[in-house]
């Protein structure tokens, strides 16, 4: 069995963190994990895929189609004007045991949009997705990850949890499914990771399966966010 990357991947990721990793890494660790969440429990063998910006009318259901094949529960971070157009693939998502998330109702850029338009445009999404789901979803993940003081002010003051990630292999750059394979070959998942991927793209459905695999092989599991509130 493969001795597990974990060690040297932090060292490679400590020696290039930016100011704004560095700053989600303190309230990582000031804020409770109800408010503010980066990466899940080390000591569990889980990791947590997350996709963002869907749902899309064919690379969504693709992709649910792939997770359902494989027995994997993830997490859907959806823009509320792509739940307005695609109401019934939020439905899919939620019948096949996945996680919903808040990802604003534009996908406006975080510099332009003020705190009070970011808390319209979670409760506008909210109200979309309430006649969809049968209880309210708090997680949150803003776009870019970018969060002002007083944005995540008035998210812990709405009881949202402010979700970000700790693996990012950008597959939104992504040429090829050859790309993303390589990219998990050379940074494979571990424990607690929270993976940011995307359903508005193909090569995420296209890579997942020898991710998957690669994974098991190595006792990792895979689970939605769901109850993250409560770790």
């Amino acid at each position: 069995m493969r001795a597990d990357p974990l060690p040297s991947r932090l060292n490679e990721q400590t020696s290039s963190w930016t100011p704004r990793q560095l700053a989600r890494r303190v309230l990582a660790k000031t804020l409770p994990r109800r408010s503010f969440l980066v990466e899940g429990p080390k000591h569990s063998n889980q990791v947590f895929l997350t996709f963002d910006d869907g749902p899309h009318p064919v690379h969504t259901p693709r992709l649910l189609e792939v997770l359902r094949q494989h027995d994997v529960r993830a997490t859907f971070f959806v823009l509320g004007a792509q739940v307005y157009k695609h109401p019934d693939i939020v439905q899919e998502i939620v019948a096949d045991g996945h996680s919903i998330g808040h990802h604003t109702f534009h996908h406006g850029e975080p510099s332009s949009v003020s705190a009070e338009v970011l808390m319209r445009e979670l409760q506008e999404t909210e109200r979309l997705l309430k006649a969809l789901m049968n209880n309210r979803t708090r997680m949150f993940r803003p776009p870019h990850g970018k969060l002002s003081a007083g944005k995540l002010w008035k998210l812990i003051r709405g009881g949202y949890q402010t979700v970000l990630w700790n693996l990012d292999p950008k597959d939104y750059r992504c040429q090829t499914q050859e790309e993303l394979d390589d990219w998990f070959q050379t940074h494979p998942v571990a424990a607690g990771d929270i993976v940011l991927l995307h359903d508005v793209h193909p090569f995420a459905a296209e890579a997942l399966p020898r991710m998957i695999k690669e994974a098991r092989s190595r006792g990792l599991e895979f689970s939605s966010l769901e109850g993250a509130l409560n770790w």
